[in-house]
């Protein structure tokens, strides 16, 4: 018996938690499983024997490049790629944008020759999202920051303070001048009390903003992780 059957591991994918498709040499579609079909919005779109950039959803017109690039790594490398992938999804309840672990892996044909790519997807909460991202370690991050005392371009100097940027690196980052940074700064530690940003760090950790990401840092794309 062949357990490596194509009709074995078609139905693997099928049964699987998780979201499989499989793509040809040229990043066509040529299978993917119902929970993937639900999950990517697929379920009204002829989509065999098509790329992303021809299926007509906002996550593909807007990201096709990046995941195509990823398909050319993958098979121009001969190795197994993964990647975050932060767009807003179907499967999602949520207006927020989510992120999606992606996983594409070389297909081999029967004279070990790479002729497409095996995809596997899986959504990521917001703490694995980081941990996958080497930003933070494994914990409850927060995107709404429940506070009335800083105002929203504080919260974000204060985000990259807790990183330990310096008020240039800050500025660069968020497109203003250092002055308007080091003015922000004046003003965080005189609402938090505070007179360092060791004691602003520690401030932060006692009110629970160590654990805030600003939603507008969590950029819509593909962030290659392993390759």
């Amino acid at each position: 018996m062949n357990i490596f059957s194509e009709k074995n591991i078609l139905s693997f994918m099928e049964k699987s938690l998780g979201n499989w498709c499989v793509k040809d040499i040229n990043s066509d579609y040529i299978f993917m499983n119902k929970k993937g079909i639900d999950y990517y919005g697929f379920n009204k779109i002829d989509f065999e024997g098509k790329s992303d950039k021809d299926i007509p959803i906002e996550r593909c017109q807007e990201l096709w490049p990046e995941f195509i690039a990823h398909d050319r790594k993958v098979i121009e490398k001969n190795k197994k790629i993964a990647a975050i992938e932060i767009h807003k999804y179907n499967s999602s309840s949520s207006a927020n944008i989510i992120a999606n672990y992606c996983e594409k892996t070389p297909l081999y044909d029967d004279n070990n020759n790479v002729v497409g790519v095996v995809c596997y997807g899986i959504e990521l909460d917001n703490a694995a999202l980081l941990h996958y991202m080497n930003r933070f370690s494994i914990q409850k991050i927060e995107f709404d920051a429940q506070n009335d005392i800083f105002s929203k371009r504080e919260l974000e100097v204060i985000f990259w303070a807790q990183q330990r940027l310096t008020a240039k690196e800050i500025a660069k980052r968020l497109g203003i001048s250092h002055q308007t940074v080091e003015g922000h700064l004046k003003l965080i530690y005189k609402k938090a009390d505070v007179h360092s940003i060791f004691q602003l760090i520690e401030y932060c950790k006692h009110i629970g903003l160590d654990r805030y990401i600003p939603m507008d840092f969590i950029r819509k794309g593909v962030q290659i992780i392993d390759e």
